[in-house]
């Protein structure tokens, strides 16, 4: 193993520290608020920007997949925070739309945890973004990482962490998020 110098190793890993520790923090905030986790106070949100999309889009917005999206849309409409509607244009599809409960909610809650990084994000340029993704790959490559099932930033005492079988796809993940 390379010796470490300078000081942007652990400049790297101070600031991965205080990331973690303020999704934390606010993930808990917002639980203890409002009695939602992280991502379903963020899809709430954005079917409030974006009323009547179907699953697919919302997962796409939430940059997870359709199956982990569910499960969080799935207890949404236990809550009676959101409906599923059929297309009218397609009688096979759904399409998701907020309750006057979950307008209450969005009206209500803390931002989700993921918006400001999502805005940082979006703020870099692209090389730069681009360069940041893949040292953090490299990262979660090296320290296999990149086998832990992860669809959202969260706090969710309920659940557990899952590894992937060795070899598995890194974009065939089913679990769910609560």
């Amino acid at each position: 193993m390379a010796q470490v110098e300078g000081e942007d190793a652990p400049a790297v890993v101070q600031a991965l520290r205080r990331l973690f520790r303020a999704i934390q923090e606010h993930s808990k905030a917002i639980h203890k608020q409002t009695r939602l986790t992280g991502p379903q106070v963020w899809a709430l949100r954005l079917l409030a920007d974006h009323p009547g999309v179907s699953l697919g889009e919302l997962s796409a917005r939430l940059y997870s997949h359709p199956s982990t999206v569910s499960g969080v849309v799935d207890r949404l409409v236990e809550r009676g925070a959101v409906s599923r509607v059929p297309d009218p244009e397609d009688r096979r599809g759904i399409r998701l739309s907020l309750t006057a409960l979950g307008q209450k909610l969005v009206e209500t809650s803390p931002p989700p945890v993921q918006q400001p990084l999502v805005d940082a994000l979006h703020a870099m340029k692209p090389a730069r973004l681009r360069a940041l993704r893949a040292a953090l790959e490299e990262i979660a490559r090296r320290t296999e990482a990149d086998r832990l099932d992860a669809p959202f930033f969260d706090v969710d005492p309920t659940s557990s962490t899952q590894r992937r079988p060795a070899g598995r796809a890194r974009g065939a993940r089913g679990s769910r998020a609560r």
